[in-house]
């Protein structure tokens, strides 16, 4: 499959595509290096939001700058696309927020145990690109 092309996405395009899967990658810088981490997330109100437990990784990141991907690809036709965030974390702590949030998620934790810390990225840059066969 020869000619393949690459894209940019614009913003516009790279928000629909967050918004249409429900996992993607959490970068971190933590002492020990870069660590990649899987989330379950939903975007909500323009932020990426998911639950963790008090204490783990990604738990600490709260205040710090993260990265935050999503991509879709096919292998048998080559293609698809990947959208990155570069953001701050936050802890998500006003009640009201908290309740709006657990009721427009559409993605629930997989991993076991309590997860009731909300923590969402709020986006100062949104990039993705597609790779596709004309």
């Amino acid at each position: 499959m020869a000619g393949a092309e690459s894209e940019v996405l614009g913003v516009e395009e790279c928000r629909r595509l967050l918004s249409t899967h429900g996992v993607g990658r959490l970068g971190v810088v933590t002492a020990d290096g870069v660590s990649i981490l899987p989330v379950n997330y939903s975007v909500v109100d323009g932020s990426i939001a998911f639950r963790t437990a008090h204490g783990a990784l990604p738990s600490q990141i709260l205040g710090k700058r993260v990265a935050f991907e999503v991509d879709h690809i096919d292998d048998v036709f080559r293609e698809g696309w990947s959208v990155l965030v570069r953001g701050r974390a936050r802890r998500v702590t006003r009640p009201e927020t908290i309740r709006r949030l657990s009721e427009r998620a559409y993605s629930e934790p997989w991993a076991g145990g309590r997860r009731d810390l909300w923590v969402c990225v709020d986006p100062f840059e949104i990039t993705g690109r597609s790779i596709r066969h004309p």
